[in-house]
């Protein structure tokens, strides 16, 4: 049946978000976004220059999400942490086109990116320097988990302690 009434540019970044977190990026093409909203692929590119577009939206508003969830753990350097691994595991689709893609920042709202810039330098509370250290640490850690690349009997909560507490002498 045809679709009558027409997506709207919303509508459409609404069903990729939602293909993202279903089955990640990869599935993203201009063709499978058509078919989920019921419409010609050629038909998208009124409403968006390209797949670029959806996925610097997809990426702002995991920014917005990740903010979201990190900004209600800004007690502790630990709970900030805990609360950025449990994000990502929970989104792990939207985590990738965030957090493991280049941001398409030409695109995106740039305010986005520096108010969670901004409520990790507040979280640290140290220099540019040292946010970037306790980033690169609690991401990598969190990235590694994952992809799965800790040997099965690793001992993944013990090491994630370690991290904490390297995280909180910084």
């Amino acid at each position: 049946m045809a679709n009558t009434t027409g997506p709207t540019r919303e509508r459409l970044f609404d069903e990729a978000l939602l293909l993202v977190t279903e089955s990640g990026l990869n599935s993203l093409s201009m063709r499978n976004l058509a078919d989920r909203l019921h419409i010609k692929a050629s038909s998208l590119y009124k409403h968006v220059e390209g797949r670029d577009r959806i996925v610097a939206h997809i990426q702002e508003q995991g920014l917005r999400s990740c903010h979201l969830a990190l900004s209600r753990s800004v007690t502790s350097r630990s709970d900030f942490a805990n609360a950025y691994r449990r994000w990502a595991i929970n989104n792990p689709y939207v985590y990738e086109a965030t957090m493991r893609t280049p941001l398409l920042r030409s695109q995106i709202d740039t305010d986005v990116e520096k108010q969670l810039v901004t409520l990790v330098m507040k979280v640290i509370d140290g220099s540019h320097d040292q946010a970037r250290a306790a980033w690169s640490l609690v991401h990598g850690f969190v990235d590694l988990e994952l992809l799965g690349r800790f040997p099965s009997k690793a001992n993944v909560k013990k090491s994630w302690n370690v991290v904490l507490q390297m995280l909180d002498a910084l």
